[in-house]
């Protein structure tokens, strides 16, 4: 048998060089990607119920899609100016491309997408400032954060914001200060601005601010100034006007008085001039933005202040720009947001991220097993972990959800929950925390330091997955919310024929709005109160001025029916004769249609008009602090027993809702 002709080197093909394998970085990086976007996008249909501040963008973003129109946002049949048009943007996009309506899951997910992004932002900056190690600590520790689990659900701006500045700062500082001149550089630089720009687009002008502060004082405070002299920061400005302002100037010129409108909703809000913001502050305010590093997060709340404290403290294998770089921006929006009037936790949301940046360079070394051993201060923390978790969650946190049944569930929950589902199902969630927490504790103490902080980070994420379903639905059930607006909806309790001429007194409630979808516009638009107001907004006058639109609709020929809140009926039927009398002027027809039939009395609804319903007037119920009131003016109505509603009226204050 003959042998086979070697075949001649030149023919042979070139041996392919085997793939190398991923980075122990790049392997929990996917593994990150992974749970993270498991846990972001679980059950985006259930769980808690939309509270105004979801309402307001799922709304806005149902009614510009069915009018087509993705220019002018439109809340209730009114022009909404308030904010930028991103979120409403993203809404629709979202529902276009499930093939529905626009719906809760809708509203959800441009949101459960930004929760992905922003671990991955966090993982990648820490990174390029305390390498792989911290960077898988920040990104796990910022996946399994209250931060990242409650706002992924949500359908609110604030964690789209969040996001973008985010990845703006972090794209700018890494282009800065870790790559060297050329191409990568310029895209990077190119990135964080356009980042920025859709930031701005998202929720205009926070960026100027959530961005710009940070990136100024960083560069004045480390004399930086190099960083500038480049003529491709030149593009990247063109690149951040080109998400927003087309939509400015188009809106500007369709709507004159949007200047004015964005006067009173940005800078008004800042220094308190807007009416709904415009109490002098107590001094405890002062101390607001104290809350939500503590709260959004835990579990690590208790590293915060070794993970501050490494900010100004040398490191090995730490950029130390890096590490400055994160303190200036937490503090100077710490300073922002301190010293504006306007004060929500969920603004303070762009401030959080360089927080868990520095949580993940503290981590790394908590859990490094290269730690020096202390038995005794293992030992005093796994005891403080197994004693300190079942008090705090149940001498602590049990009294906290009695006084909340007490104050609201009991009544929102009536026929639906009792206590004890309210009770047992906190318990379960309470069970899981113990159990995890106590086995993180036990393994730290026997040197298994991965395992512990594993076990941490797996314990947050079986306790959401229980918590979502079981626990949110009943403490943010909106159950009274609900009914009204299935009242409302209700052609046998409001006939068709009356929609049209159904308003809103005071401040619109978004959920009424959302659950109803019946477009129920103010008394008067917000934009031709501020025309008549030169663009400066006064309470005591858009109080008159609507008492005065409300007395001739009440006394018009034509239908009139007004949604209030309870509070501000009542106050109704104080002041309202006593003005008409001064005016010697008749009372209007003022008949009740409809009441809240759930939750507390005093967050309660009702429609009233100039026409009686189409069915027996109900009765008024009111808490007894109003009732006092109404019986010292005389009134025929109690808490219990209540007798027709008298004839009156005057208009409640207007306030400024917003997203």
């Amino acid at each position: 048998m003959s042998e086979t002709p070697a075949p001649h080197p030149a023919s042979v093909p070139p041996a392919r060089a085997a793939p190398s394998p991923p980075s122990a970085a790049g392997v929990w990086l996917i593994a990150l990607v992974g749970w993270t976007t498991f846990m972001c996008f679980y059950h985006l249909g259930g769980g808690a119920r939309f509270e105004p501040i979801d309402c307001w963008v799922a709304q806005t973003a149902r009614e510009m899609r069915e009018a087509g129109d993705w220019l002018m946002p439109r809340f209730s049949g009114e022009t909404r100016m308030q904010k930028s048009p991103g979120p409403y943007w993203a809404v629709m996009a979202t529902s276009l491309l499930r093939g529905t309506a626009v719906d809760e899951v809708s509203a959800r997910l441009p949101n459960a997408v930004a929760a992905v992004v922003l671990v991955v932002t966090i993982f990648w900056l820490t990174r390029r400032i305390g390498g792989d190690r911290a960077a898988v600590f920040a990104g796990f520790a910022a996946s399994s954060s209250v931060l990242v689990l409650w706002w992924s659900h949500r359908a609110a701006s604030d964690l789209g914001l969040t996001t973008c500045t985010t990845l703006s700062l972090a794209a700018l500082w890494i282009a800065s200060e870790t790559e060297v001149r050329g191409r990568r550089q310029n895209l990077l630089w190119l990135l964080g601005y356009f980042a920025a720009g859709l930031g701005m687009l998202y929720k205009m002008p926070m960026p100027l601010v959530v961005v710009g502060l940070p990136a100024v004082c960083y560069i004045v405070l480390r004399n930086r100034w190099s960083i500038l002299w480049s003529r491709w920061h030149l593009a990247g400005l063109l690149l951040f006007l080109l998400p927003w302002l087309p939509w400015a100037v188009a809106v500007c010129f369709h709507e004159d008085a949007a200047f004015a409108k964005w006067r009173v909703e940005f800078l008004d809000r800042f220094t308190g001039a807007l009416p709904n913001v415009a109490e002098p502050q107590k001094w405890w305010h002062y101390f607001t933005y104290l809350g939500p590093p503590v709260f959004y997060c835990l579990p690590f709340t208790l590293s915060l202040p070794m993970a501050l404290g490494r900010a100004f403290r040398k490191q090995p294998g730490v950029h130390r720009n890096g590490q400055l770089f994160l303190a200036i921006w937490f503090l100077s929006l710490l300073a922002f947001f301190t010293a504006s009037a306007g004060k929500e936790w969920r603004y303070f949301l762009p401030a959080l991220p360089p927080l868990f940046v520095l949580l993940g360079i503290e981590l790394a070394a908590l859990f490094d097993r290269r730690r020096r051993l202390s038995a005794a201060r293992d030992w005093a923390g796994a005891i403080g972990v197994w004693v300190g978790t079942p008090v705090v969650l149940l001498a602590g946190g049990l009294p906290v959800l009695w006084r909340w049944y007490k104050a609201r569930g009991q009544s929102e929950l009536e026929g639906l929950s009792t206590w004890s589902d309210v009770w047992q199902a906190y318990l379960v969630a309470a069970a899981i925390a113990v159990a995890g927490f106590g086995l993180a504790a036990w393994w730290y103490r026997r040197r298994r330091e991965h395992v512990s902080f594993g076990a941490i980070v797996v314990t947050m994420w079986v306790m959401w997955l229980w918590v979502w379903p079981n626990l949110m639905p009943l403490m943010m059930s909106q159950r009274s919310h609900i009914d009204f607006a299935e009242q409302l909806a209700d052609p046998e309790r409001v006939p068709l024929e009356y929609r049209p001429y159904i308003a809103n007194v005071g401040s619109q409630d978004s959920r009424i709005i959302w659950y109803s979808d019946i477009r129920i516009p103010r008394v008067i638009d917000q934009l031709d109160l501020l025309e008549e107001q030169a663009g400066r907004r006064d309470l005591q006058y858009e109080i008159r001025r609507t008492g005065e639109v409300l007395l001739e609709k009440l006394a018009g020929e034509a239908p009139a029916l007004f949604v209030v809140a309870l509070p501000d009926y009542v106050q109704i039927l104080l002041a309202a004769p006593e003005e008409l009398a001064r005016l010697a002027r008749p009372m209007p027809p003022l008949h009740l249609w409809l009441q809240s039939r759930h939750g507390p009395e005093n967050r309660h609804y009702v429609l009233f008009g100039n026409r009686p319903p189409p069915f027996p007037e109900p009765e008024l119920r009111v808490p007894p602090k109003l009732h006092a009131r109404l019986e010292a003016a005389g009134r025929r109505t109690a808490p219990e027993e209540a007798g027709p509603v008298p004839s009156a009226s005057q208009p409640a204050p207007q306030h400024t809702n917003s997203d």
